[in-house]
């Protein structure tokens, strides 16, 4: 049996990256994008039934939503880490069950 993979290395690669690419905020714009959902109306309906996974907020002055980088950092290696590491961790579970 294999341990789990610590987030946090993953987490910082991940938010290093997003930050590189868009800073330290993430407008709705782009982060509907990174939260996999296929267009911008599908998200707005998201944020309608209060399903968007981070936190997201309105900052005076600036029109739009927008969520920190380091939170969907965080959000997206969850995803990862909660699935199969490898195509090679499944083909062992499959043998263990031959």
């Amino acid at each position: 049996m294999t341990q789990p993979e610590p987030i946090e290395p993953l987490v910082q690669e991940l938010q290093d990256t997003l930050t590189r690419l868009y800073g330290p905020l993430l407008a709705s714009r782009d982060l509907w994008k990174l939260l996999g959902f296929t267009n911008p109306a599908a998200y707005r309906q998201a944020r309608l039934r209060q399903r968007i996974p981070v936190v997201e907020f309105e900052i005076e002055g600036r029109r739009g939503r927008f969520a920190l980088t380091q939170d969907v950092a965080r959000w997206l290696a969850e995803q990862r880490l909660s699935i199969p590491q490898t195509n090679k961790d499944l083909e062992t579970s499959n043998d263990v069950t031959d």
